[in-house]
């Protein structure tokens, strides 16, 4: 089990240069283009800027695919519910609507660590007139966020190997069987999860957060580059507006 979403692969491309509040702003703006396709041909858009992006991080295109298949469950309930309410082409239209704002989403967290990420989030909200305190909690909420997402997966995926190496089968069929088995990968995965909360509450403290204002080592700087990334974002969300 290999869950990708949520994971930073540190390569030295053209996206991965970019300052994280234009790739949030971009991803924001992407994901709205992919809401606004109207008919399959609009598809075509978000399937060009795509490649262009996965093009300039230099990220595996499996990676980006693999990320769509962490979220195969959630993909195919959508697609049954809406073959069963409506035909086979609105179907395939939510199924691509799902699918490209996966990827987009996994963009945004394959290219920007989870730390910048926050950063970047703080300083947009710094734009709404939000306190500081207030951002700095949120921020630092997201960052913890997506970084136990993947943690609890691969840990999870550790704990099940070791229940198999003990001799524990999770193959028996049976609503008894299927209990017993998620009971021995719940328990030791919910008290891992909390050892490591405390864990992370105690370097919290030892770093006094929260006990006053926070300097930061790195400050973000906009750049022409940035500027250029969200025209064509803008760019394709105007295009699925008036094409698409």
């Amino acid at each position: 089990m290999r869950f990708a979403v949520g994971k930073f692969v540190p390569v030295d491309s053209y996206v991965h240069r970019l300052d994280p509040r234009s790739k949030i702003l971009a991803t924001f703006i992407l994901v709205t283009m992919v809401l606004l396709v109207q008919n399959i041909r609009g598809y075509l858009i978000p399937g060009f800027l795509f490649i262009l992006i996965s093009f300039l991080s230099k990220v595996n295109l499996i990676l980006y695919l693999r990320s769509v298949k962490n979220m195969w469950v959630l993909i195919t309930f959508a697609f049954i519910i809406q073959y069963i309410s409506t035909n086979i082409t609105m179907a395939v239209y939510i199924t691509l609507r799902l699918v490209f704002v996966i990827i987009f989403a996994s963009v945004l967290t394959y290219t920007t660590s989870p730390l910048l990420i926050a950063k970047g989030l703080s300083d947009i909200m710094k734009w709404f007139g939000i306190k500081e305190r207030h951002r700095e909690d949120f921020s630092m909420i997201m960052t913890i966020s997506m970084r136990f997402i993947p943690i609890l997966f691969d840990e999870a995926d550790r704990i099940i190997k070791a229940q198999i190496a003990r001799g524990a089968r999770f193959d028996q069929p049976g609503i008894k069987h299927k209990i017993k088995a998620l009971i021995v990968i719940v328990i030791p995965l919910l008290i891992s999860a909390i050892r490591k909360a405390e864990e992370l509450s105690i370097a919290l403290q030892a770093r006094k957060y929260g006990v006053g204002p926070r300097t930061s080592y790195y400050e973000l700087q906009w750049n022409v580059k940035d500027t250029i990334f969200i025209i064509i974002s803008i760019s394709g969300l105007m295009f699925v507006i008036f094409w698409g």
